[in-house]
Parts: C-alpha cells; structure tokens; sequence
C-alpha cells in the first residue's frame, strides 16, 4: 500500500506542476473580439490596429495603409495612450513622438510588467512596400523606450533592435549566411525567451538569434554609439522590465493571433 501511495502521489504532483504551468501561461483569446474595431487585449499606442478575419480565425492586423498617409502629421494617439498607461502626458515619451511614429506597437494589456520568461506569437506578412516587418514588443519603458525582435520579410533576416532617446538602433542580426524566406501565404512562429541576461529568439522552431543583455558593443570603425552602451542606456540593461506587445514598421500590413506570454 506505502508503494502504491507513494506513486499516487509522485502522480498527483506532476499532475498539479503541470497544471500550474499552464495556467501561468497569459493567452490572447480573440474569440470575443470585433471584427473591424481595435482589438480590446491590446492598447494600441502607435498606427492602425484592428481584428480582422482570415479564414476562420479572428486576427490582429496591423494596417500599413492609413500610415502612408498620415507619416507627417503629429499623433494624438501617443499621447491618449501614454495618459492610459501610465497616467501621465509623459513629456519624455512624446519628445521621442517623431521617429516613434515610424513603428506601429500596441502594448498587451494583462501584462503590465514581464521580467523572466517567454513571449511567442505567430503572423502572416501580408503587403508593405517600405517594410514587411512583424515583431514582439518588450521591455516598454514609461519614457516610451523599448526592445523589439522582429522578423522582416524584405531582408528574410530576425533581428533585435532597441529604441531609446527618440532612435532606433540594432543590437543584433540573425547571421546573414543564413536567410529565412517565408511563404507570405502561411502563418510563422515567432518566439523570444528572456533568462536573467540571456535572451534567445527562435523562429518556425529554428533559433535565430542569442545574446547577453548587458554586452558591451563592438563598434566596426572607431567608439560605438554612447546609445548602444548598457552604462547609458536602461533599456539594454538586465533586468528586463517593463510592458510587452506587438511591434510593426512603417507601412507594413501583418496578421498576428496566438499571442502567449508564460512568465517564468
């Protein structure tokens, strides 16, 4: 009987760590959402966000189209969002509105600070004749710094970029020996990884990119940018902390669904 009890046991713990995993798991269900109307699980900070169907699924569609028209003009939008999320008109964050208004992003709202863990999400590129791009938003500063990797269909390459003091600058590519083309007719996995330092991001399965968050910068000519220096720059530096979502470039349209985040 003591052996039996023992399994039984040995059963019900792996039954409860399992079922404490799962539901550690924060997943986008777009069921309820309205086709045609901004999505409700994000708050869209920067561009033209909107549920869409494809096929008989229920997306979020980044739509580059209305960007194009209106890439001149300041955005209200940055600014009614920065007062939602933070509760502040956040000087900082629209000093920055310019060049932030090059990358559409909108912030998950069930997560308002991840740290450890993963991030994965699947798109589809559907039209962007700048850009084609389709990315994971995270460590979303309240001064609207971020960090974003991103999968871009017009180079077939992943890569990590960071924003801080109003500029985009990359951190890292995927190595340049080694494209990813992707058929624009199906869906990919897109899917990042942060342990302390560490950060990893796979894409369809196939590891893409690793790096230290921290790392000192290796310039090709002279110093490197005092931006992509960890000691100026906060949002380079580990921990991660901060906001996570979605993050799009210029006129880019993409389809995205399956958003997951698992804290670790």
């Amino acid at each position: 009987m003591k052996v039996v009890t023992r399994s039984g046991d040995v059963l019900m713990a792996a039954v409860l760590l399992v079922t404490t995993a799962s539901a550690a798991d924060i997943k986008v269900d777009l069921n309820s959402e309205q086709v045609g109307k901004a999505p409700v699980a994000f708050e869209p900070m920067v561009g033209t966000w909107v549920v869409a169907q494809d096929g008989s699924d229920k997306v979020i569609m980044i739509d580059g189209r209305p960007w194009v028209a209106s890439k001149d003009n300041p955005t209200k939008l940055l600014l009614q969002t920065a007062r939602k999320l933070y509760g502040t008109t956040n000087e900082e964050l629209m000093d920055n509105a310019k060049q932030f208004a090059y990358y559409p992003v909108a912030v998950f709202k069930s997560v308002e600070n991840f740290t450890n863990g993963t991030i994965s999400m699947k798109f589809k590129t559907v039209a962007g004749d700048s850009d084609r791009c389709s990315g994971i938003l995270f460590n979303v500063k309240p001064n609207g710094d971020w960090l974003a990797i991103r999968y871009n269909d017009t180079e077939n390459n992943v890569a990590l970029w960071e924003f801080h003091n109003g500029i985009r600058r990359n951190i890292k590519f995927s190595d340049r020996a080694k494209p990813f083309p992707l058929d624009r007719s199906t869906w990919h996995e897109l899917k990042m990884t942060v342990d302390g330092a560490d950060f990893k991001a796979w894409l369809d399965g196939t590891i893409a990119i690793e790096y230290t968050l921290g790392s000192e910068p290796v310039a090709r000519k002279g110093a490197p940018n005092p931006d992509l220096v960890p000691a100026n720059n906060p949002v380079l530096r580990p921990p991660v902390a901060g906001r996570v979502g979605l993050w799009s470039k210029t006129d880019s349209t993409s389809y995205f669904k399956d958003y997951v985040v698992s804290p670790k």
